[in-house]
């Protein structure tokens, strides 16, 4: 790893190269040999700035370092040619006194701080010029959107109907919930579970599919920094806890891992995962464990490659995906067709949040979606989710992990439901359900739940979109707002509002759904019947309902 870095560096400093041979050219033998200090100088310091501070290896940024060096080493040595090494330089710099008021001002900057005032004058035009190549950049890639929406693979659905969305039927197959927020206080309650446990934390937490069952999995981590981890070295395990049963213990896993992001130097699982991903980013905060079906613990990190130097939108097609062995340290990088089974999330939250926002917002071009444009089918994510930044919520469905959240207006005074995105977190296909009906947003669902049909001041989370006897209905969990207990369970219909609309509140699913099931009756008058389509059986509904997996801090 250390000559990966190594030659990074050089890489990067590459750019220095045609401008150091220019000043060996021109530079006297003392010069010369200050110049060669300096550039060991700059390659020890660079060197080690990239091995701590990783910084993003894909090719748009690897360009941006080596034209920074190089427009910066031409100027460098530019001015030296000019001021210092030039046979007449006493008369260059009197005649730059002579050249006006920037010239003057040149001047005494220069002369007031010699060497260090042309270096630093130089340094400020690379950045000008820099600034300056970074703008049109910038520009290109805000207002040519369309090469990244179309590299997404996009299933257009015209309706609802055959969307992996859960149908109950009767009140003997309804959902049980676990709230992330409610795992992670279970969890943290259980961290006595094995030895030194107070040198430890846990600081994120993922879903997944483990033996065809939905689960949480949360990594033990170290608390307290370098030395704490000089003296212990190494994590013992991690949590996993039934996502669908709010009744499951966490369980601790006893399986020790050297190879973690809370390690230092080269066990760091983002430092030896960035040793991989030359000409790709990394996305997201930090690598996410997950694990296979024999309990193997890996760190998994998706690779984002931008389209080109001058568009830095990402391409939703072209992405890797690197996958750590936390025992042996081992990297593999794969390509979205070859990840391993195990894999259930190839696609890091932030990735999808990315994409699911061009999809909404330029999927008819860039001018469509301004001002001037007419705004035709422009759509946001609703932000009432548990990942990339509250916009998603992981949702599994038949032994796969998408990634749901609800399209509504970009309009703030629209608060319905215009459709829903279903994003495969393993194979990244993004599915989109257009919605004809009246359904309002999780938002809206949320803030009734909690504002008006709410007494104990409950706090709502994790608003889940069902099929109850053909209507769709939000089912939203409440919990205390001092320690996560899950409290209530409340029903809302989708179409309806706090006035008009049919609610129910209750302890447990079963008897919250028979309430709402008798309200539903005397708002339309019909008898409820089972509903056509797709059903699922109390314990399928139980391994593939919406859940979610929050990253904590």
């Amino acid at each position: 790893m250390l000559s990966y870095f190594a030659l990074i560096t050089l890489v990067k400093l590459s750019g220095l190269l045609l401008p150091f041979i220019w000043f060996l050219v021109i530079a006297n033998r003392r010069g010369r040999l200050y110049g060669i200090l300096v550039v060991i100088a700059l390659f020890i310091v660079s060197y080690i700035n990239t091995y701590f501070s990783l910084p993003d290896l894909a090719y748009p940024a690897m360009i941006d370092n080596w034209l920074m060096w190089l427009i910066g080493g031409f100027i460098v040595v530019a001015v030296l040619k000019r001021f210092v090494y030039s046979p007449d330089a006493v008369a260059k710099r009197s005649e730059a006194a002579g050249n006006g008021f920037v010239g003057q001002l040149i001047q005494r900057f220069t002369g007031a701080f010699g060497w260090v005032g042309k270096a630093a004058l130089a340094v400020i035009l690379a950045v000008i010029v820099f600034i300056i190549l970074g703008s049109v950049s910038s520009l290109i890639t805000t207002m040519n959107p369309q090469p990244a929406v179309n590299s997404i693979k996009v299933d257009m659905n015209d309706d609802t109907k055959s969307a992996p969305m859960p149908v109950i039927k009767n009140s003997s197959e309804t959902p049980v919930v676990n709230a992330p927020q409610t795992v992670s206080t279970d969890m943290n309650n259980s961290l006595n579970s094995f030895k030194n446990s107070n040198v430890y934390d846990l600081n994120h937490m993922r879903v997944q599919m483990y033996r065809g069952k939905m689960v949480y999995v949360a990594p033990v981590e170290f608390s307290g920094g370098f030395w704490r981890y000089i003296h212990y070295l190494k994590v013992p395990g991690y949590f996993r806890t039934d996502a669908t049963d709010k009744n499951a213990d966490p369980k601790f896993v006893a399986k020790p891992m050297r190879y973690t992001p809370s390690a230092y130097f080269n066990r760091d699982a983002d430092r030896r995962i960035n040793a991989h991903s030359l000409g790709y980013s990394m996305v997201g905060s930090t690598s996410q464990l997950e694990i296979d079906n024999h309990g193997t613990p890996y760190y998994v990190r998706t690779l984002a490659k931008p389209l080109s130097y001058l568009n830095r939108n990402y391409d939703y097609k072209h992405y890797k995906v690197a996958v750590l062995n936390t025992i042996t340290g081992k990297v593999n990088v794969y390509s979205p067709n070859k990840v391993p089974k195990f894999i259930d999330i190839a696609v890091a939250p932030e990735f999808v949040t990315h994409e699911v926002s061009m999809f909404g917002k330029y999927r008819h071009g860039f001018w469509n979606a301004t001002s001037f444009g007419g705004h035709s089918g422009v759509m946001k994510p609703t932000q009432a989710g548990t990942e990339g930044g509250d916009k998603l919520t992981p949702y599994a469905y038949k032994g796969r992990v998408y990634y749901f959240t609800g399209m509504t207006s970009v309009n703030e005074h629209q608060s319905s439901i215009l459709g829903y995105t279903f994003v495969d977190a393993r194979t990244n296909t993004l599915h989109y359900y257009r919605e004809h009906g009246n359904v309002m947003t999780p938002e809206r669902a949320i803030s009734y739940a909690q504002q008006d049909i709410n007494p104990q001041n409950y706090r709502g989370t994790l608003p889940l979109l069902y099929r109850i006897n053909g209507k769709p209905t939000w089912v939203v969990s409440m919990l205390d707002r001092d320690n996560n207990s899950f409290m209530k369970f409340v029903y809302l219909l989708a179409d309806g509002n706090n006035q008009s609309g049919t609610y129910a509140i209750g302890d447990d699913a079963q008897s919250t759904l028979a309430l709402f099931n008798q309200r539903l009756e005397a708002k339309t008058g019909v008898a409820v019947s089972a509903p056509t389509g797709k059903t699922i059986s109390a314990r399928s509904i139980e391994s593939s309902i919406l859940t979610t997996a929050c990253c904590l801090s």
